[in-house]
């Protein structure tokens, strides 16, 4: 054996020795071409093994341009699996030398995709806090362990007149009188000594040294380590004194957003406003009294308040389908919260109607996935819903097929008839090859006069049959022209998968083979791949 052949046994040999790591490590050429990867990486890419071997890096790069609004630490990247997902993981790249002393790199890839999700995670829950906190139309402040202020909401600067820069990092006694200082501070001492919650009346300060009697609500809150974090504080003015229970109605009826009242021992409604019963489409007085389950549509989506209620006590947002009276249904964006009214436990809810909103997202989504032109699947979506059938085939060790369909001639269509009319062949040629497959088919329009198709479970004969139907059926359509109808053909290659290492992009180019044989052969004909085309 050459030298050169024991350099080779003897660096596969040391490859070896990443076969056991638990991360996933690879080795390319300078251009990016995988000469290796290790178990761990096919795992974690969802390849089966050795399928990697041979990849350019470029082949793992997302096909998509939509990042997590996250910024990139140094390191990190994302990359494709096999059918379509994608992972987060930190790369990091060293240089290596071959057996002849050519330049290779030994990446090393951990997965961090939990920990990507975990960060996206918080800081959504850390952005909605924060809107949350700015928005409340009550004013609300914040002291930390030690009696300071640490932050306080506009609707507290809008009351008092007070700018939080003014008192930020200072106590009472800094910005209030003494003696007025002294009753909050005994309030917190009492409550930083007992932990909960407390209400009391006492007067807030406010711009130019004046104060206005308040009802204050107090609660403490921990650190990351269990301690004491401090207190937050909710102002209620009372020199207006309390809404009468006419205003609190007048309010109620007023409002945009249904609300309910219903008991929480038995589900009983024993309050709607207007709103509510518009949405429902009942009167208000034959909602009294009923269950207010009975208006879910959904028992899944019911039993998820439910468990929401039971751990955190609230549901905020979310989208439920409610059941009007007439059977039919609608969404909502769901707020329960739990309270005590006359010492009766009740439930709290708003509904926001929700249809029109995710009517327009649904027809967004769908207009995004689609072709303009004639409705199916446009590539992108097409390719993304084939690699799913394509690891469902490979997993299930199941057949599945692809052809691929030209219509003939048809830029003569365009030249003797114009565009328009082109445009409507290409519609038609679409709903004709719909007529045709089954329903869980994927058709798609690759571009042009091009279109696409996966059928799954199928072989290359049984695709064959169909493919024979698709044809004869578009040659008998009539085509409406300018000046009378006509008729189109059309041709058509077909590719089997091939084997657990096929992948889509090789079995549509084996199909697009097959094509080119079906037109060199006259067109109008149906031509299944055959190696050596």
């Amino acid at each position: 054996m050459s030298s050169s052949g024991d350099a080779e046994e003897t660096r596969v040999a040391l490859w070896r020795v990443f076969d056991t790591l638990p991360t996933g490590v690879c080795v390319t050429t300078d251009t990016g071409t995988i000469l290796y990867a290790n178990p761990a990486l096919h795992g974690l890419l969802r390849y089966a093994s050795g399928g990697l071997t041979g990849l350019d890096l470029a082949a793992l790069e997302p096909e998509d341009a939509f990042f997590p609004a996250l910024p990139d630490a140094p390191g990190e990247r994302r990359l494709r699996c096999q059918d379509g997902g994608t992972v987060w993981v930190a790369e990091s790249v060293g240089p290596t030398t071959g057996p002849l002393g050519e330049r290779q790199s030994l990446r090393v890839y951990t997965d961090i995709s939990h920990h990507r999700q975990a960060q996206a995670a918080l800081r959504d829950q850390l952005l909605m806090k924060e809107v949350l906190f700015e928005t409340l139309p009550v004013p609300v402040f914040v002291k930390n362990a030690a009696g300071e202020y640490t932050d306080c909401n506009d609707a507290f600067e809008r009351y008092t007149g007070l700018d939080r820069r003014s008192i930020v990092a200072k106590t009472a006694f800094a910005v209030m009188d003494p003696r007025i200082a002294k009753a909050h501070a005994d309030q917190d001492h009492e409550l930083t000594v007992n932990w909960g919650q407390r209400s009391y009346e006492e007067a807030v300060p406010f711009v130019g040294g004046t104060t206005r009697l308040s009802s204050l609500t107090k609660a403490v809150f921990c650190d990351s380590a269990g301690n004491l974090g401090g207190i937050v504080g909710v102002i209620h003015d009372l020199t207006e004194g309390l809404p009468s229970e006419e205003r609190l109605q007048a309010i109620l009826e007023q409002s945009p957003i249904g609300v309910s009242v219903s008991r929480r021992d038995d589900g009983k409604i024993i309050f709607v406003n207007t709103r509510f019963a518009e949405l429902i489409g009942l009167k208000r007085e034959d909602l009294i009294g009923r269950q207010a389950r009975d208006y879910y549509l959904d028992r899944h989506q019911r039993e998820r308040v439910i468990d929401r209620l039971r751990s955190y006590g609230s549901v905020t947002n979310m989208e439920v389908q409610f059941r009007r009276a007439d059977g039919s249904s609608f969404w909502t964006l769901f707020t329960v919260n739990q309270a005590v009214i006359q010492g009766v436990q009740v439930n709290l809810a708003w509904i926001y109607d929700y249809t029109d909103r995710r009517n327009m997202e649904e027809a967004l989504r769908d207009m995004a996935s689609r072709d303009p032109l004639t409705g199916i699947y446009n590539r992108r979506s097409f390719m993304e819903l084939a690699r799913s059938q394509l690891a469902r085939a490979h997993r299930f060790s199941e057949p599945m097929s692809v052809f691929v369909l030209d219509v003939d001639h048809f830029k003569r269509i365009n030249d003797s008839y114009g565009h328009a009319t082109g445009d409507d062949a290409l519609r038609m040629v679409a709903g004709g090859c719909q007529a045709i497959l089954r329903e869980y088919d994927i058709l798609g329009r690759l571009g042009g006069e091009e279109f696409v198709v996966v059928l799954p479970g199928a072989t290359a004969e049984e695709s064959r049959v169909v493919a024979e139907r698709v044809r004869r059926h578009l040659s008998r359509m009539a085509i409406p022209g300018p000046e009378g109808r006509f008729h189109l053909t059309s041709s058509i290659g077909i590719s089997a998968l091939d084997g657990s290492y096929d992948t889509l992009e090789k079995a549509i180019h084996r199909a697009d083979l097959a094509l080119y044989r079906a037109k060199r052969e006259g067109r109008n004909r149906v031509v299944v791949y055959e190696p050596g085309m």
